[in-house]
């Protein structure tokens, strides 16, 4: 009898897919196949001027909601014609049934005249099965006609942004209004609304992030490098420790708000992705017809794609359903995928809502196209941590719920001492999915410029409808009517990288040491100030 130690079974329980160890068959958890994207054919005929003209402002091409409009009437009146093929099959159905089942002694007799039923139709069983064989034909020819129809009307709606807030600026990133600037702003005074006499700021000299963290030896590029390619990198000493401190310290702070902690897988199937919104903008491919093929928008200029998909696995045929389904995995470009499809094909009561989670993640970003200042040191990356904040609500309740967002992610950066403002971002600047959308931006010294460090978006039900997650509501006979999709929301904590250029910047000394923000300090292991990592070990406690 074959053995098996408890290591090789856990071993191949940790498998993707269904495996033999040693002729010792291991069965996983099958996964669920995303259902189809449940999308408003009706609003969409009804509003395809105005989903044009959003679409203009967002500078999404190749979108055609008129197009839409004329797919849905051909494929009411297809359906309507199937239907009525199906019904006439199933009284041809019935007929036949009830004159092959007649017996002798229930016929009419001969010398009665004829009822009326009887002369209604074909009452010969020869003569019925050949028009069931008619209908039959006809019901598939029009059933290969509406498929087609039915793809190529997915295929369009998909490529649909959201719409946008009324208050949303129109135009490119100059458009974008900045909402308030907190901070001591290095002790200016006064501040007008629009931002910081950046000239005043700068009349000191700092250093920018990549040659502080050079000279305090934290993060090691060469040898991300060297093992991965440019853009990655190591954190070392103290930097690894910056690290797991953001995220103790962004976690800690959700879980006291409410926020259910989750640690997410880093991949998900390629449909999931798109139905998330993320695939770049104006980009002509798209994994499945059912979904957005843009955290920008379908266009078809062929622009890179931001996400990294594991092809070599799809091309050898392993997915997560144990077969080749042309739905690859895809590294995730950040927690909100996983936690908004954990609810994907779910009937969410208004009890059970708002859900406020918060996921850590490794985020990977192919970043295709940029270049310039902003791929120096560690500002733009192809991976790095994230804490990320997702919350699914009731349609009534979302533009509350993204202010709550907003509200929590400016209490964590007043935490942490930065200077920042909070910016809402114009209509070119607004992912497929994002229906309003506010970037919170951090001065940065060194850089002498203000820096991305989150934003917060409401995605209302473009998500849901795609993933199918559905509010449920109880009628006064108790019955659960599933007739709205909930509303998701996206705001991001911590994006790490991003906040360590704001502290190594905002807190550096003169003598090109750092000062560690109170907020962190529980995690460094005693660490009050970031030197060269020689003398790490002599500084933890």
């Amino acid at each position: 009898m074959q053995r098996f130690n408890r290591t090789s079974i856990l071993l191949a329980r940790s498998f993707s897919l269904r495996h033999t160890y040693n002729n010792f068959r291991i069965n996983v958890i099958p996964t669920r196949t995303l259902k189809q994207a449940k999308f408003d054919y009706k609003f969409i005929q009804d509003n395809a001027d105005m989903l044009l003209e959003n679409a203009k402002k967002r500078k999404v091409n190749n979108v055609q909601p008129h197009r839409v409009g004329e797919l849905y009437v051909q494929f009411c009146k297809l359906e309507t014609a199937a239907n009525k093929h199906r019904s006439t099959l199933n009284a041809i159905s019935k007929k036949l049934g009830m004159v092959l089942g007649e017996s002798e002694a229930n016929k009419p007799d001969s010398s009665e005249s004829p009822s009326t039923e009887q002369d209604i139709g074909e009452t010969n069983p020869e003569e019925l099965h050949a028009s069931a064989k008619k209908e039959k034909l006809a019901l598939q020819q029009v059933q290969a006609k509406l498929t087609t129809i039915e793809t190529e009307l997915r295929s369009e709606a998909a490529k649909i942004p959201n719409i946008s807030h009324p208050d949303t600026p129109v135009g490119d990133a100059s458009q974008a209004r900045v909402i308030r600037v907190e901070g001591n702003l290095h002790n200016i005074a006064t501040v007008p609304l629009d931002g910081i006499d950046t000239k005043v700021l700068t009349k000191n000299k700092f250093l920018d992030h990549y040659e502080l963290a050079k000279s305090l030896e934290i993060i090691d590029l060469e040898a991300g490098a060297n093992v991965a390619g440019s853009r990655f990198h190591y954190w070392k000493g103290a930097g690894a420790l910056l690290e797991l401190a953001l995220i103790q310290f962004a976690m800690t702070k959700a879980i006291q708000a409410g926020y259910m902690p989750y640690i997410t897988p880093d991949a998900a199937r390629s449909s999931i992705v798109d139905a998330c919104g993320f695939q770049p903008r104006q980009s002509s491919k798209s994994t499945s017809p059912d979904t957005q093929s843009g955290k920008g928008s379908a266009a078809g200029s062929g622009e890179p794609s931001q996400i990294y998909q594991m092809l070599p696995l799809a091309e050898q045929g392993i997915s997560p359903n144990g077969k080749n389904d042309n739905d690859p995995l895809c590294l995730v470009a950040t927690a909100e995928i996983p936690l908004v499809a954990m609810y994907q094909d779910n009937i969410l009561s208004e009890s059970q809502l708002p859900r406020h989670l918060a996921g850590t993640s490794h985020c990977f970003r192919a970043e295709a196209g940029s270049r310039g200042r902003d791929t120096r040191g560690i500002y733009r990356l192809h991976q790095f941590t994230k804490v990320e904040l997702v919350t699914i609500s009731d349609p009534l309740e979302s533009d509350a719920e993204l202010q709550k967002l907003v509200k929590f992610q400016e209490s964590l950066y007043k935490s942490l001492g930065l200077t920042y403002r909070v910016v809402e971002m114009p209509t070119e600047e607004l992912g497929a999915s994002a229906y309003q959308k506010f970037d919170i931006e951090a001065w940065m010294p060194g850089r002498k410029q203000w820096g991305e460090i989150a934003s917060a978006s409401n995605c209302t039900d473009y998500q849901s409808r795609r993933l199918g997650i559905r509010l449920g509501v109880k009628s006064k006979r108790g019955k659960v009517r599933a007739t709205q999709f909930v509303h998701t929301l996206n705001a991001t904590a911590v994006a790490v990288p991003r906040l360590v250029v704001a502290i190594l910047e905002s807190f550096q000394l003169p003598n090109g040491h750092v000062t560690v923000p109170k907020a962190l300090k529980p995690w460094m292991m005693g660490i009050s100030r970031l030197t060269p990592s020689q003398s790490f070990f002599a500084k933890i406690c």
